[in-house]
């Protein structure tokens, strides 16, 4: 079993696309794509998290970001169903509701009602979600989609 780190602020509503940018805490790595977690709550679902490879503003001038970079929540998930454990009524495991699905190599956020939990999987990631772009404008601020990983 491994503790996993509590993401700084709430996690964003299931409505908002991209959540505020955040710094990430100390990296808990799973071996594999098939998590299963053990929780004292019951509503759950893992969230892609994206790295923000790229941001172009006026003051910044589209320079890349430090490797201590900013990371969003992105509304992209994976939902997981509840089930609770027989010896512990209070306690709930969760597995993904597609047992045959394994969880790419990526960075993601275990939500639970308003707070999200930080957990990576091992491996390369090639997968083009994890990867953003950020336009920062006196409109307000865009992102949009990397062009490579």
């Amino acid at each position: 079993m491994t503790e996993l780190q509590l993401l700084p602020g709430r996690a964003p509503d299931v409505r908002v696309a991209i959540s505020a940018a955040f710094r990430l805490p100390g990296k808990v790595t799973l071996p594999n794509g098939r998590p299963k977690f053990i929780v004292f709550r019951r509503d759950a679902a893992a969230n892609v998290i994206a790295r923000i490879a790229r941001e172009f503003s006026a003051e910044s001038a589209g320079k890349r970001l430090d490797d201590r970079e900013a990371w969003v929540i992105r509304n992209v998930s994976y939902p997981y169903r509840a089930s609770p454990l027989p010896d512990n009524p209070e306690m709930y495991k969760l597995h993904n509701e597609d047992p045959a699905l394994h969880l790419p190599p990526d960075h993601y956020a275990l939500i639970l009602k308003n707070q999200s939990y930080y957990f990576s999987r091992r491996g390369d990631i090639v997968v083009p979600r994890q990867c953003i772009e950020r336009v920062v404008t006196t409109n307000g601020t865009f992102y949009s989609a990397c062009k490579k990983p």
